[in-house]
């Protein structure tokens, strides 16, 4: 059913794969109820993931206005990486290319469009940033993920984790 699975994985009834191809899931890990999971995409360990979240690594290609976009086909799948210790609410919508860093909550209802920096709080639509998860007045110490790099464009990483960075920024300012 899926091309990597480890151990004391749970998966709810209804969780749909496709063809599994390219979806990897990590020790501990648990797939909600309905959850629509379409690879290539690579869940860490202790990850939960709550009822009816869509994960899409593909998407249509719509870039040509002079071809009805049903007949342009799919663009190039672009994975979606979660890592470890991730809470992923009920309902959440995460797009293709995306990566969750160590750590995260993602609010339920999320639609993720952007990158999550490790130990943060995410929430709405589109998904921003609410709060850090710290100890005291600490972030937690980066651990080594158990999930391999996105195989995605560094500049649009880079791009997504400054504007990630920024918001933060912001907000402690205000």
């Amino acid at each position: 059913m899926l091309e990597a699975c480890g151990e004391d994985v749970n998966i709810e009834h209804g969780a749909w794969f496709g063809s599994g191809k390219g979806v990897r899931v990590g020790h501990r890990s648990d797939i909600g109820m309905d959850a629509l999971v379409i690879g290539p995409v690579h869940i860490g360990a202790d990850v939960m993931m709550g009822p009816r979240c869509v994960l899409l690594a593909s998407a249509h290609d719509t870039r040509r206005v002079d071809v009805p976009m049903n007949q342009q086909g799919f663009r190039e799948d672009r994975p979606i990486v979660i890592e470890d210790d991730v809470w992923i609410g009920a309902g959440c919508i995460i797009l293709p290319g995306r990566r969750i860093g160590t750590g995260s909550i993602v609010g339920a209802g999320s639609v993720v469009v952007s990158d999550v920096p490790p130990w943060t709080v995410v929430a709405g639509n589109p998904a921003r940033i609410v709060k850090e998860r710290r100890i005291g007045d600490q972030l937690p110490e980066a651990v080594q993920a158990s999930v391999p790099p996105p195989v995605l464009d560094a500049t649009e990483v880079h791009t997504d984790t400054l504007r990630a960075r920024a918001d933060v920024a912001e907000r402690g300012r205000g």
